[in-house]
């Protein structure tokens, strides 16, 4: 009888022991409770890039210029990678490029700019995908233009509101009133968050967090309305009741999309949030909504 070698015998039990690739699981993913993220980093990011904005804003508004360019940037990266999951593969380098575009033709030329560049860049991409024989020209072309128009041409209306008179503290106003929508319906939907609005698009978005979002948006808005423009406080009570349903409007567009492309989040730039986009999705919809709030309400575009 021939003698195992000790090695050939390590060996074999070692095999035996190794799981297979099938036995093998991956990590779990982190469980954070009720508040369904990391709160410390959460909060950190948001008070970084909040100071960062605001800084800018205030302080040197060329440099929003910058900090709205990289934001474009990385959301329209983010969602055109989200998007070519779809199997069409969205022109992520080009669409990047014309959504900048779009933001820069704001600053420096105006509304009519913006849309002689949202003309200009639509015609190229559509241009592009006709000169080189891509297998799905249509669904690529709408993808692309959806791409462009959910964050360049909205980023350009956030633009154009810093451009009007008083524009910094108009902008000021509408990312409160964002973020304080955004902020009322985690912290109402976490307590509170009972009854569903749409379970299933986003079974976490709740009615009661949704009242969250207008109770915090309302006294946002009257407070501004009172103090920083002295206009009456029905006003800021009206961009506080329009502003969170647009902005719901915005989370549940985005909720759609990641369910249909089966996402979780967009991206994981910023921890405890997930992506740009999915920091946005409230913000860019609602620009234009509340640039005609301000046209129509008297006292906040002033002429003085």
């Amino acid at each position: 009888m021939t003698a195992q070698s000790p090695s050939t015998s390590s060996g074999d039990s070692a095999a035996e022991q190794a799981p297979s690739p099938e036995e093998v699981t991956p990590p779990a993913e982190k469980d954070y409770g009720r508040a369904g993220r990391n709160l410390p980093a959460a909060i950190g990011v948001g008070v970084g890039i909040g100071g960062a904005v605001l800084a800018s804003i205030l302080i040197y508004p060329p440099a929003f210029l910058v900090v709205a360019i990289i934001g474009v940037l990385a959301a329209t990266w983010e969602l055109s990678t989200a998007l070519s999951r779809s199997g069409a593969d969205v022109y992520r380098p080009l669409t990047m490029m014309a959504a900048a575009g779009l933001v820069l033709s704001s600053w420096f030329g105006g509304r009519e700019a913006v849309w002689v560049a949202f003309t200009l860049s639509a015609g190229i991409i559509m241009l592009v995908s006709l000169m080189t024989g891509r297998p799905n020209p249509v669904k690529e072309v709408s993808l692309s233009l959806f791409a462009l128009t959910y964050v360049g041409l909205m980023a350009a209306f956030i633009i154009h509101i810093l451009h009007q008179p008083q524009g910094d503290l108009l902008l000021i106003t509408f990312l409160a009133l964002a973020v304080s929508s955004d902020t009322g319906g985690y912290v109402f939907g976490v307590l509170w968050g009972k009854h569903p609005i749409a379970p299933r698009i986003s079974p976490k978005k709740s009615w009661e967090g949704y009242a969250g979002s207008t109770v915090f948006a309302v006294t946002v808005g009257i407070c501004m309305a009172v103090f920083a423009f002295d206009v009456p406080w029905w006003e800021g009570a009206v961009l506080g009741l329009v502003i969170p349903a647009f902005a719901t409007l915005g989370d549940f567009s985005e909720s759609m999309i990641k369910r249909d492309l089966d996402l979780k989040d967009m991206g994981n730039l910023l921890p405890g949030h997930g992506g740009v986009m999915d920091r946005l999705d409230s913000i860019l919809p609602s620009a234009p909504v509340v640039l005609v709030l301000y046209t129509i309400l008297p006292g906040f575009i002033t002429t003085a």
